[in-house]
Formats: C-alpha cells, sequence, structure tokens
C-alpha cells in the first residue's frame, strides 16, 4: 500500500470515528439510520478487504487479529440492531466494532507508508541542511579565524555525509537522525558566530545599494535559522505564535523592501529591510535565540 492510500484510510477511519447524532424526532430518526448504515458500511468494507484488513491478515500480530474478530462481531451484532430498530444499540456496538479495528491497525503499522513518509522528510531535510551548512561556511569565511578549522562546520559535514549514505542504503529512520544532529551543530556553529564581534555585515558596503544587497543577504541567512531554531530549541506554544507574527511581518517587509529598491528609492528600501530584520530578529529571541544588532547601517 502507497503513503498516499495509507493516509486516506486512517482519514476515514477518522471521520468513522465521529460519533452519529442522537435521534431526536421522526425525521432525525430517520436521518441517523441513513448515516448509521453508511457508517456500518464503510466499517465493512474496511474489515473485509481493504488494505487495512489485509495488512493485519498478513502480520500474523495475534492480537491484532483478535481485535479484527473482535471488531466483526461487534458489526455484526450492530447490524442485528439496526434490523431490529435498535438504533442506540446499534450506535454502541458500531461505535466498538470501529474502535477494535483501530486497535488492530495500530498495532500493525503501515510500514512502506511509513518508509515512504520518512523518506520524504529525508529528501527535504537534506537539502535545507546543505544550505545551512553552505551558509556556516560563507559566515565562517568572514571571520577573521577564517583559517582555522570550527568543530561544529567539521561535525555537520561529516554527519550529512553519513546522512548520504544511510539513504543510498535504505536506512531512512538513520540518515533522518544525521541530519538531526547536523542541524544541531550548524545552530550552535552559526549561534556562536553570529555572537562574535568579529562579523560586521555592512563595513563592506561602499554604497548604499552595495548595503541594501548585502542586508538583503543577511535577512536571507536569518530567516533560514527560525524553522532550524524552532526545530532544535522546541519554544512553547505561546512563543510559536509569536514566531509565526514576526516571520510574517517580516516578509512582508522584505518584499516592500525590494520593491522599493527596484523602483530606485534605495533609502526607503533599507528603511523596510532593517525593519524587516528586527522583526526576525524577534523570531528568533522568541525561539530562544538572541541575535545581535549589525554594526552600521543607513537610515
Amino acid at each position: 500500500m502507497n503513503a498516499r492510500s495509507g493516509l486516506a484510510q486512517g482519514a476515514l477511519l477518522a471521520v468513522l470515528a465521529l460519533p452519529v447524532p442522537q435521534a431526536v424526532a421522526a425525521d432525525d430518526d430517520a436521518v441517523a439510520r441513513t448515516a448509521l448504515e453508511q457508517r456500518l458500511r464503510l466499517t465493512a468494507s474496511l474489515m473485509a478487504d481493504g488494505n487495512t484488513a489485509r495488512r493485519i491478515m498478513a502480520s500474523g500480530n495475534q492480537r491484532a487479529l483478535a481485535h479484527l474478530d473482535e471488531g466483526r462481531v461487534h458489526h455484526a451484532l450492530a447490524q442485528d440492531l439496526l434490523g431490529k430498530g435498535d438504533l442506540s444499540g446499534a450506535r454502541r456496538s458500531a461505535d466498538e466494532a470501529l474502535k477494535h479495528l483501530s486497535m488492530a491497525r495500530r498495532l500493525v503499522p503501515d510500514e512502506p507508508g511509513r518508509q515512504a513518509a520518512a523518506r520524504k522528510r529525508f529528501d527535504q531535510m537534506l537539502a535545507s541542511v546543505e544550505r545551512l551548512i553552505e551558509s556556516l561556511r560563507q559566515r565562517l569565511a568572514s571571520t577573521v579565524r577564517s583559517d582555522t578549522e570550527d568543530g561544529d562546520l567539521l561535525a555537520a559535514t561529516g554527519l550529512l555525509q553519513a546522512a548520504r549514505g544511510f539513504g543510498a542504503d535504505g536506512r531512512v529512520d538513520d540518515a533522518v537522525r544525521a541530519l538531526t544532529a547536523a542541524e544541531r551543530h550548524v545552530l550552535t556553529g552559526i549561534n556562536r558566530l553570529l555572537h562574535a564581534r568579529t562579523l560586521d555585515y555592512t563595513a563592506r558596503a561602499g554604497t548604499p545599494a552595495e548595503e541594501f544587497e548585502l542586508e538583503l543577504a543577511r535577512h536571507r541567512s536569518l530567516a533560514e535559522l527560525v524553522p532550524l531554531a524552532v526545530n532544535d530549541l522546541r519554544p512553547r506554544a505561546d512563543a510559536l505564535a509569536l514566531i509565526d507574527r514576526y516571520t510574517e511581518a517580516s516578509t512582508a517587509l522584505r518584499s516592500q523592501a525590494q520593491q522599493r529598491f527596484a523602483a530606485g528609492d534605495t533609502r526607503q528600501a533599507l528603511v523596510h529591510l532593517n525593519n524587516a530584520l528586527l522583526y526576525v530578529q524577534r523570531a528568533l529571541t522568541s525561539a530562544g535565540l538572541v541575535v545581535p544588532q549589525a554594526a552600521g547601517g543607513t537610515q
């Protein structure tokens, strides 16, 4: 079974788990009966020949098989009670049937679907970590001690190579763990460099236009840190709400800055861009990564 069909069946089970409304009048009884009949038909199809049932049957997991059998018993009872007009009893038995089917499904995970999801995550993380490592390498090149080897960069690079090897061997879970560790080293390295006094993002800007390009590159590199900091530092829910708000404001201001710069209004473009930088710094601070102000800047 592919990942999409697995997700579809999971969604279907979630829908079936929704309670059928209690009947309060004759018309409501008819509506409730129709809804219950549809629910029983869908549950029957899942237990009879659906991908879920086939996976459970092929697993040999005795607990899962017992839950599947129990679900079939409750399903049959629900149909019998429905035929006798006992909607409440049929509803309870239908709920029990679905509960046992869900328990059996959890005991026999969809390994191909899980692997496909893990592979997709690995591909996305690989591209992200490659960009972040390059960002760290460029930041190191801008420091006074650019001739020295950086431990976090070496560790992240080694972990990246290991992740590629794991991915090629099909060991996707190991590859994701290696990439997660590489992300942590990149975050540590960039966090350290952000606080190093040797960094000056604007010292090389000879004109306002050059400053705009340098600050725009700085904004992009800081913006890339936001999801990494969220993933690694795991801020609270209230902080996450702030991060989303600050990130949205920062992105909008950067867009305005680029529009003003394209229109030839470099001074106003820098004003918007400086504000965009303030918001992305606030997002990082809310995530737990304090970013110092850059030296220089045109107002």
